[in-house]
């Protein structure tokens, strides 16, 4: 993990408090980077999906990860009848090629510096989408 990125000081501090509620640990992270959002988990992917600031990387989760180290604020969403899930993505892959992130899980503990394929199902990986927004404090380098 490299801590000297501020995505993962900001995901660090605000993940315990929010580790058994992924939107609420977005929500946090977001909130701390003066980028507002409400929502549950699948109002928060219609949200990115609709709003001019978040650039849609699709499924793209290399370009993700790569954002992510170049002063972007990147999440990753999936809708799901119910219950969607949302996560913070943060640079580098983990040990599969997926994309790294912080999440909370509702009714469980959620994971920091996991690849995403412990977010969500190998089946449903294809299907999660990644948005980006330019966040100037997050454009410290390491």
């Amino acid at each position: 993990m490299n801590e000297h990125y501020p995505i993962i000081a900001i995901a660090e501090k605000r993940w315990e408090a929010h580790k058994s509620d992924c939107s609420g640990f977005v929500r946090a992270v977001a909130k701390d980077l003066g980028v507002p959002m409400t929502g549950l988990a699948n109002q928060l992917v219609d949200a990115w999906r609709q709003d001019g600031m978040w650039t849609k990387l699709n499924h793209d989760h290399a370009r993700a990860s790569l954002l992510s180290a170049q002063g972007y604020l990147v999440v990753a969403g999936l809708q799901e009848s119910g219950h969607g899930h949302v996560v913070i993505v943060i640079p580098g892959k983990s040990n599969h090629g997926d994309a790294m992130g912080y999440w909370g899980r509702l009714g469980g503990t959620g994971y920091k510096n996991k690849g995403l394929n412990f977010a969500w199902k190998r089946a449903d990986l294809k299907n999660v989408e990644y948005f980006a927004r330019f966040v100037p404090a997050l454009a410290m380098k390491p």
